[in-house]
């Protein structure tokens, strides 16, 4: 029987708070904003009745899937159809079935052919999900003009494959 347990590194989905949480667990509280955060992995193959699903885990949503909602998560990989907007830590990928129509924040998007994204793509930094970019690298993307685009972090916004648009004023600006 060993002595010393098994942990790892959890980034919370409602503050973006970095904690120690033992491997094995599905939920905890947050130390920082004292909200509870699920850990699990999840698999979304239907819809979803709320309004936002959140989780310090991955998400996988499959083809079948139908999505009106906020999503928040590590990683998200997208199959299905997706309309709000899209939180990752680490990178959101839309499959060749996959559609989102709404922002995406994450350090790393990836869309691959077929696929199809509509919206507004903020690359947020890798180690500080905080901190907020610039808006020159906020770029729009509509998919049916750029089918296949990559977004990587990279020192300088790289438009190689994407046509940078400028953002449009809020109405009644």
């Amino acid at each position: 029987m060993s002595t010393s347990t098994n942990t790892k590194i959890a980034r919370c989905c409602h503050c973006r708070g970095m904690m120690r949480v033992t491997a094995r667990a599905l939920s905890v509280f947050c130390p920082h904003c004292h909200t509870r955060v699920t850990l699990e992995d999840l698999r979304i193959v239907g819809s979803h009745p709320g309004k936002r699903l959140a989780t310090a885990g991955d998400i996988l949503v499959e083809a079948t899937a139908r999505l009106n909602l906020e999503l928040v998560g590590n990683r998200i990989l997208i199959h299905g159809r997706i309309k709000g907007l899209v939180h990752a830590s680490e990178y959101v990928e839309i499959g060749p079935t996959g559609q989102v129509v709404g922002d995406v924040h994450a350090p790393k998007l990836v869309v691959r052919d077929g696929g199809i994204m509509q919206g507004r793509f903020e690359r947020l930094a890798n180690n500080a999900p905080t901190d907020r970019t610039t808006p020159s690298e906020v770029l729009t993307i509509d998919a049916e003009e750029q089918p296949a685009v990559v977004v990587q972090e990279v020192s300088e916004p790289s438009t190689a494959g994407i046509r940078p648009m400028p953002l449009r004023p809020p109405p009644g600006a």
